[in-house]
């Protein structure tokens, strides 16, 4: 399987996640704004609501891009490939390992109303801990660190799985 159809796989599951969605975009549980917890089954589906995708594609981005962030508080997933090494660091075999980095970056007016870039790291690693959305085998984490640089006013933090895939 291709980097190319490995990474529209992961794409396409992300951005057809409802709970996940929900996470990114509604605003924290606040009795005072008078605004109900994100999984909250009253509010509307996203999936039914995000026609044009417009949203989704704001929340979920392939690229780590966040200079826009300033402009409108929210959470933002950046999903991206990284390194890509053959197994067992032998140079002729055909498969490889291959690194999938995901940036949480939340502003503060979520993270500070439920800790959202926790609730949002426990869904993706429920995701994609030992799942098979791509490639060869089953997913695995491998770990994570803080984001530095991130705009003013959002903590951020990667997380890192490898999956395995075929050399092209």
């Amino acid at each position: 399987m291709s980097m190319y159809q490995n990474i529209q796989d992961i794409m396409k599951t992300l951005w057809n996640d409802e709970e996940l969605l929900r996470l990114l975009h509604y605003k924290p549980e606040s009795l005072r704004e008078k605004t109900l917890d994100p999984l909250n089954p009253s509010l509307p589906n996203i999936l039914d609501t995000d026609v044009d995708w417009t949203l989704r594609e704001n929340l979920v981005m392939s690229t780590p891009k966040h200079k826009d962030l300033d402009e409108n508080p929210l959470c933002r997933l950046c999903v991206y490939l990284g390194d890509r090494e053959p197994m067992g660091g032998v140079k002729s075999f055909h498969a490889v390992t291959q690194d999938l980095h995901i940036d949480i970056l939340c502003h503060f007016e979520y993270e500070n109303g439920d800790f959202r870039s926790n609730r949002i790291a426990d869904k993706v690693s429920q995701m994609f801990n030992f799942s098979s959305i791509t490639g060869l085998g089953k997913m695995d984490y491998a770990g994570g660190n803080i984001i530095s640089g991130v705009p003013n006013q959002y903590v951020g933090y990667k997380h890192v799985f490898k999956f395995g895939g075929l050399r092209r």
